[in-house]
């Protein structure tokens, strides 16, 4: 409850200790009163009234007495007052008879009224010639009118009675509804008193409560009553003869807070008292308080071109100093406003009135406070203080000549930008003239980098000139220069900004302000559209209304303190017309914007709630002012001339949209700024003060300007509109002030006219400041700010409000369409990005350096993006524009190139939310089902309204598809470029070629899918339309072909439809097969052709339409012979005219793909797309082969029927063309291609009725010398060319092993025999086990002819090579015919190379014998290399024997004694030791050969050694070759230990053991056909 007012207070005291000065009076009836008696009380006080006007001649003495009397005599009993004086106060009050009591009240009024002036008459009188020595009326009889009620009665009846709060309730009880004859009489008598009260607040304090009354009636009686009163005394308040200092402000903005009542009875009376109001005019009577408020000499500001010409650093550092003491002495001095009006006491102490009186006296006078700020400080800034106060006069003086010389212009506030800069400019260069530079330094501008490199290279060399160094100096000094003229101009920029601002000279209570500016706000809104139609029609004029004298002269005194004059004191010109806005509309206006543009200077010290206080005061003036123009839009709807001509004066008169702008981009600039400046930095290096850092902007984070420019883009939202009505040709006229000169030649064609606005829109959109011809959406401030509005460094709270602007605004941007927009979904997308970012970062808790976790973001920013988003695109692309405001055609056209440019951008982000969609929806179901980890769930709050995003994803892209569907398509062909494959681990290598969806490739998929619009056969046809016509989507630094990402897409998208789907649209598919075919592209575009199909055929293997399936096998055949002129692309043919091909002499590289991380689409680190065109594919030739290696064959099988299998040969036939020329070449370059070919080859081996295609060929390439040169990964792929070789046709095996060693051509004679044996064996080893057992008498007949016939060393490696195969593919019953002839040789090579080993020990003599192997005694012997190689061989053959579980060879059992030693016999020490005389002892082969070895090459201690330690298992021998019998040692060495029973004596040192037999007999067999199949290979050429 707020405390006691005044006059409760008052009426307290009054009634403990007042004059009981109505006691005894009792009124008589109205009745009891006749009209006599009312005539003859009427005649006795005009009488009293009269005989008080009679002077009256005084000595000196009596005139002493008389003062005595009158000012020094106090009384506190009845009898102080008369008693004709209590018999007239108690008819005032107490009186039932009206007439007789409205004539006393007037009577006694004017008595009080009189009184009171002959008082001060008399008063003044005697205090000017009292002191004075020269008294005119000396001795002599002065003629004086002594008042009818000495000022001390008139001070007893203040304090001591309550007489003139009953007579004020007296009145105020007479205004009701049934005495309306009395209520012209009870009007008048009630502002008489009102304006004799001692205190203002006597009659405003019942009428305010009684409108604040808890009762409902008594709150619309008291609005009755004001409002008679209202109208009753407004002839009164208009008389320019009567007092006008008071008025009744404070019930008036009760009243007036009455309109935001929430009852309805209440604020529809007050409506109706406005309304009424502003019809008669009273709208001046309305404002007047709300102007005084905002108008008090506390607000007033100086420009702040004024305050930085004459500031310095020491006068800045002496005037903080005397503002510290100004402030303190400020908080006590008086004002119009009643200080204690901050007490929080209700609204009747906050809303009190304004003392007009204090008014005038305050800005007659100057106050002490003012005196000691200075006005204009001098220049020597390091002076004392005593000196200051001395030169104040001479400082004042230059002031004034200085401020006579300047040009008074009409609007000194406003920051004309273009003057400011060029005076600024001025003064830099001239206070810095090292800037600058001779005329032959701009020649030099454009080489400067250049040469200043070439220099900085140059200068270690010892040898450098004078003319160098001198260069260099010059350089160096060109680029400091033009560093400092960068820097200059970069600081002009930003001055720029702040020179429209004014700066405050000394606090001001903003609480007041802010009163005054939401009484206006509620008459905007309440009842806008009368109010602002009556402002608009009432101007300032003084002669018509009293009330505007006090306003005039204040806004007289405002102006001369923008002008940087004194505020206070008599003005020195009174101009007729001292405001130049003659409405009050203008008015209003022009008030809000210096309320905007007002901020504290940085010296000034302040309050804690000074600074806050001025930021609510500027966001309240714009919220006054936006809806003051929306009520603009309103009034110039009607498009009438009147009102279009009144808002165009008001505009650029006010220059309300400078203002704004200027405003907005200096918030946005301060927003982001960093760092806080202080007083102490405010000069510059080169002089001077900068305007920014003359400007207190506080300590505030960055949203501390949110509000601000909150409220600025809400009017900007309306002045575009309101520019737009008032200007439908979007130009502008000049203000008066600022008016451009007209060009010389005047635009006479429409053409010319064109050309005219578009190089002035051009030079519009391209400034950095205000041009006055332009509309805001044509100002480059504007555009600039939407471009940058979304950063985030401008704060997130502040990317809805923009959003919001952006959309709405969307009709009447003109010709900045494009360029505004364009921008702005760039960095909304940009924004989106980010957020998707921090999604996908949070779980893994490294992502910290994101911005917006600085800034609390609402939940909804996303969604508020995307509405914007797809608000603007649909605009720019959409043909659904509303009718009353309909753009041009080229503007539209323009931004709708400039969206579909975006469009790949917008779609990138589209994708990444979708994905988030995606994630949010798995992660809901896992929790729903219980199988969810909180582990990698993000914890966002962003997306969890993932139904809505999901929704507002799909209606931004379901529109465009319909008519924008090639450019969609085309876009997210880009947006698939842009993601990286997923890197396939398969060993099937058509996953490299044909590249498998990644995660973020698959959202794409799923997002286009999920698009209603676009069904199967939409979709390929737009596909198929990209394809054929590939949009150049243009990037940063690249543009890039998205036909290739776009059959990407189509290849995981027909992996991803159902098989019922595709047959329904077998011919969509058929008819992008085909006409993709045609083009001409990449590569990598038919390989994916070729696995789109491939995937079709697979999934629907059988249609009943024979035409489709004819369009199939037709479309089958052009992709594969395509596909195949790929595969062919890295041949050349032998001759000019030959057909015969062979393979380019060039390294063949097996390009893969390496698509970059996901990134954005337009991420300058992202690497280029492998691209290479179809005129030089050779690179691609091995993936060819790859891919039709693993599809053709069963493709093709898939495709034509059984009976259908012949038409295919043909296109094999020419598919092998291109493959049997990589085959043929057995060169190393050559290798990936061989391989790949030998694949292809083995795939279409495989089915019978391709062998008329490959069987010759493929049986020559079998017969080539040079078959077995091939890389190890190829040996499979042939054994099984050779298994369907010899398989396909039942006499081929026949036919090979009956075939003679003459037909291995090109080959010496004595290796024919060898290398036919070679492809024999492989042509077993290529079968199944006993596939050839049937065989084996002609196989042993073979072999026993290679025996007898004589055999090399080279025919003897590769018969034991054919007799290890023979032991993996025939079984060992199947054998037993061919043991002896295989122990037989093997013995025989044993026995030869113990001949040789033993030679001279059997030999004393030193003969050279027949050996294969020369020797010398007791030395090493050498052996030939195909000695060696048979020797290994027959090793080999033994070890493969050995290895064999036991079970599975039996009949070697038999032969294995002849071979390894199974008893140790030398270490043996049983009975029946020693041999018969004449016998020879029978020893292993393996004994004596180690034993020849060890007496050849001595003991071969170190072989073998690195051997002891491991687990040996058989088979022992792996090696290829040996170069030397020594590295056999080893081998033998196992061998000799491995088979010996127990029972030998423990050896001093253990030799090594070999496991046998082996534990996994499974294991050992695979490792024998891995070493045999490494035998057959040999070296490929370089």
């Amino acid at each position: 409850m707020p405390p006691p007012s005044h006059c409760e207070r008052r009426r307290g005291t009054v009634g403990q200790q007042g004059l009981d000065w109505g006691a005894g009076y009792v009124p008589r009836d109205r009745g009891e009163i006749s009209e006599a008696c009312r005539q003859a009380f009427t005649a006795a006080c005009h009488l009293l009234l009269e005989c008080t006007t009679f002077p009256v001649y005084l000595s000196e003495d009596e005139m002493e007495g008389l003062y005595r009397d009158m000012f020094q005599r106090t009384g506190t009993g009845e009898d102080t007052l008369p008693l004709w004086l209590r018999s007239l106060m108690v008819l005032c009050c107490l009186s039932k008879d009206y007439y007789t009591q409205h004539v006393a009240i007037s009577s006694l009024l004017e008595l009080v009224n009189h009184s009171q002036s002959l008082a001060l008459v008399i008063e003044d009188k005697n205090r000017r010639y009292k002191s004075s020595d020269n008294n005119p009326f000396s001795g002599r009889l002065q003629m004086v009118t002594v008042p009818p009620v000495y000022p001390g009665v008139l001070k007893a009846v203040e304090n001591s009675t309550d007489f003139y709060q009953r007579v004020a309730q007296v009145l105020w009880g007479q205004l009701d509804m049934e005495r309306r004859e009395h209520h012209i009489s009870c009007v008048e008598l009630f502002y008489r008193l009102h304006c004799l009260a001692p205190s203002t607040s006597i009659c405003e304090d019942i009428i305010c409560m009684a409108l604040l009354h808890k009762d409902k009636a008594v709150r619309l009686e008291a609005l009755h009553r004001f409002s008679v009163l209202w109208h009753l005394t407004r002839e009164i308040q208009t008389n320019r003869t009567m007092s006008l200092n008071r008025s009744f402000d404070r019930s008036l903005f009760v009243v007036l807070d009455s309109l935001n009542n929430q009852d309805g009875s209440i604020s529809a009376a007050g409506q109706s008292w406005l309304v009424r109001a502003l019809s008669l005019s009273d709208v001046v009577r309305i404002l007047e308080p709300v102007l005084l408020l905002m108008l008090h000499p506390r607000t007033q500001r100086s420009a702040i071109r004024c305050i930085k010409q004459n500031l310095t650093v020491g006068n800045l550092k002496l005037l903080s100093w005397k503002d510290r003491g100004s402030s303190r002495d400020s908080g006590h001095c008086g004002d119009g406003m009643a200080t204690d009006s901050l007490s929080q006491e209700g609204l009747l102490g906050r809303v009190t009135i304004v003392d007009r009186e204090a008014l005038w006296a305050e800005v007659e006078h100057v106050p002490e406070t003012v005196k000691v700020v200075p006005q204009t400080l001098g220049k020597n800034g390091s002076r004392s203080e005593e000196t200051d106060e001395e030169g104040d006069g001479e400082e004042e003086g230059r002031r004034r000549e200085e401020e006579e010389q300047e040009e008074d212009s009409e609007h000194t506030e406003s920051a004309d930008t273009s003057g400011a800069q060029l005076s600024t400019e001025n003064s830099s260069s001239g206070s810095t003239p090292y800037l600058q530079r001779p005329d032959y330094d701009s020649s030099t501008d454009g080489p400067a980098p250049n040469g200043l490199r070439r220099n900085d290279s140059e200068r270690t060399q010892a040898s450098e000139s004078l003319s160098s160094d001198e260069d260099d100096a010059e350089l160096e000094a060109l680029a400091r220069s033009r560093l400092l003229r960068q820097e200059q101009e970069r600081r002009e920029a930003i001055d720029s900004l702040f020179k429209h601002m004014l700066l405050y000279l000394q606090p001001y209570d903003s609480t007041r302000v802010l009163y005054a500016f939401s009484v206006l706000e509620t008459l905007l809104r309440t009842n806008g559209r009368p109010f602002v139609e009556a402002i608009s029609a009432t101007g300032v004029d003084t002669s018509s209304t009293a009330h505007l004298n006090l306003i005039c002269n204040l806004l007289q005194r405002h102006r001369e303190a923008l002008e940087g004059r004194s505020f206070y004191g008599r003005l020195q010109t009174q101009s007729p017309t001292p405001f130049p806005h003659s409405l009050l509309v203008e008015l209003l206006t022009c008030l809000c914007l210096r309320f905007l543009r007002s901020y504290y200077p940085c010296y000034l010290s302040l309050g804690p709630r000074d600074l806050p206080g001025n930021r609510d005061v500027q966001v309240k003036s714009v919220e006054v002012l936006t809806h003051l123009v929306r009520q603009l839009v309103g009034l110039t709807g009607s498009q009438e001339a009147r009102n279009l001509d009144f808002v165009r004066r008001l505009l650029t008169g006010c220059k309300v949209q400078q203002y704004v702008l200027l405003s907005l981009s200096a918030s946005m600039y301060v927003s982001q700024r960093q760092g806080d400046y202080r007083g102490e930095g405010l000069l510059e290096d080169q002089g001077g003060f900068s305007e920014e850092h003359l400007i207190n902007f506080g300590r505030g984070q960055v949203w501390s300007e949110h509000p601000l420019q909150m409220e600025l883009l809400k009017l900007l939202q309306v002045l575009i509109v309101l520019e737009h009505q008032v200007w439908p040709g979007g130009a502008p006229c000049c203000s008066p002030e600022n008016q451009e000169p007209p060009p010389t030649t005047a635009a006479t064609s429409p053409l010319a006219k064109e050309w005219q606005t578009a190089v002035q829109y051009q030079q519009s959109i391209r400034a950095l400041q205000y041009v006055q011809s332009q509309p805001i959406a044509s100002q480059g401030m504007f555009v600039s700010a939407a471009a940058r509005a979304l950063q985030p460094q401008y704060g997130y709270a502040m990317h809805p409000p923009w959003v919001a602007l952006v959309s709405a605004s969307l009709p009447y941007l003109g010709r900045s369409l494009a360029v505004t927009v364009a921008p702005f979904i760039a960095q909304i997308c940009k924004n989106l990005d980010d957020l998707v970012r921090q999604y996908d970062h949070e779980s893994a808790k490294s992502y910290q350096s994101w911005s917006p976790k600085r800034e609390n973001i609402a939940p909804d920013y996303p969604l508020t993006l995307l509405e914007g988003l797809t608000t603007i695109a649909h605009y720019c692309l959409l043909e659904h524009r509303k009718p009353p405001v309909v753009p041009d055609s080229v503007d539209i056209r323009n931004a709708r190139n400039a969206i579909i440019e975006e469009l790949p951008r917008t779609l990138n982000t589209m994708a990444l939310l979708w994905g988030v969609v995606k994630r949010e929806e798995t992660q809901k179901k896992n929790s729903d089902s219980g199988l969810g980890s909180g582990r990698n769930t993000s914890t966002s709050v962003y997306f969890k309204s993932s139904k809505i995003l999901r929704q507002k994803i799909l209606d931004f892209l379901t529109p465009l598809t319909a008519q924008f569907g090639v450019q969609v398509m085309a876009s997210v062909g880009a947006v698939w470029n842009s993601r990286k494959s997923r890197r396939s681990h398969s060993k099937n290598k058509v996953c490299k070629i044909l590249p498998v969806a990644s995660e973020s490739r698959l959202t794409i998929v799923d997002l286009v899918k999920s698009l209603n619009t676009l069904r199967t056969d939409t979709i390929l046809q737009l596909v198929k339309e990209v394809v054929k016509k590939p949009h150049q989507i243009k990037g940063d630094q690249k543009s890039t072909l998205v036909d290739i990402p776009m059959l990407q897409f189509s290849f995981a998208f027909i992996q991803g439809v159902s098989v019922q789907t595709l047959q329904e649209n077998v011919t969509p598919l058929l008819n992008l097969l085909k006409e993709s075919v045609q083009l001409n592209l990449a590569p990598p575009g038919h390989f994916l052709l070729l696995g789109i199909l491939n995937d079709f055929v697979n999934r629907v293997p059988n249609l009943d339409n024979k035409r489709d399936t004819r369009e199939i096998q037709e479309v089958t055949q052009r992709i594969l012979e395509a596909v195949g002129a790929v595969a062919g692309s890295s041949l050349e043919q032998t001759s000019w005219l030959s057909r015969n091909l062979e393979v380019k002499a060039q390294p063949q590289v097996y390009v893969e793909e390496e698509d970059p991380e996901d990134s954005d689409i337009y991420d300058s680190d992202a690497k280029a797309n492998a691209m290479v065109s179809s005129s030089a594919p050779s690179v691609y030739s091995v993936q060819a082969l790859t891919l039709l290696a693993e599809v053709l064959a069963p493709l093709l099988d898939m495709v034509y029927r059984s009976d259908e299998k012949e038409k295919a040969v043909p296109l094999i036939s020419r598919l092998m063309y291109y493959v049997f020329p990589y085959l043929k070449n057995h060169s190393a370059y050559n290798t990936p291609s061989f391989c790949a070919g030998a694949q292809l080859l083995s795939s279409l081996s495989g089915y019978a009725y391709t062998k008329r295609a490959w069987k010759k060929e493929a049986f020559d390439l079998y017969m080539d010398p040079l078959f077995f040169h091939m890389d190890p990964g190829c040996t499979t792929h042939w054994r099984s060319i050779v298994d369907h070789l010899l398989t396909h046709e039942k006499t081929m095996f026949k036919d090979l092993m009956s075939m003679q060693s003459s037909s291995m051509k090109v080959v010496p004679n004595v290796e024919q025999k060898a290398m036919l044996l070679k492809r024999q064996a492989f042509a077993m080893f290529s079968g199944e086990l006993d596939q050839y057992h049937l065989y084996l008498p002609l196989i042993q007949e073979r072999l026993t002819e290679n025996l007898r016939m004589g055999q090399t060393p080279s025919v003897a490696a590769q018969m034991f090579l054919t007799f290890r195969v023979l032991l993996l593919r025939i079984s060992p019953q199947h054998l037993t015919s061919l043991w002896p002839i295989m122990v037989t040789e093997l013995i025989r090579v044993f026995v030869r190379l113990e001949k040789v080993l033993l030679e001279d020990r059997e030999v004393p003599k030193n003969l050279n014998k027949g050996g294969r192997g020369g020797h010398q005694r007791n030395g090493p012997v050498t052996f030939s290399q195909n000695e060696l190689d048979m020797y290994l061989s027959a090793c080999k053959f033994l070890d493969t024997a050995l290895s064999f579980p036991p079970e599975r060879m039996p009949l070697f059992q038999m032969y294995r004694w002849a071979f390894v030693p199974e008893v140790d016999v030398d270490s043996y020490s049983g009975p029946e030791n020693s041999i018969m005389e004449g016998e020879q002892e029978c020893r292993p082969h393996i004994s004596r050969v180690t034993e020849g070895l060890r007496y050849r090459f001595g003991e071969q201690n170190g072989a073998g050694e690195e051997t002891l330690s491991e687990h040996l298992e058989f088979p022992l021998l792996t090696l290829r070759s040996v170069s030397s019998i020594t590295q056999l040692v080893p081998f033998f060495r196992v061998l000799g230990c491995s088979f010996k029973g127990p029972g030998s004596d423990p050896q001093p040192h253990p030799l090594p053991v070999a496991d046998y037999p082996a534990a996994n007999s499974d294991v050992v067999l695979r490792k024998l056909e891995q070493i045999i199949e490494g035998e057959f290979l040999e070296s490929m050429d370089s």
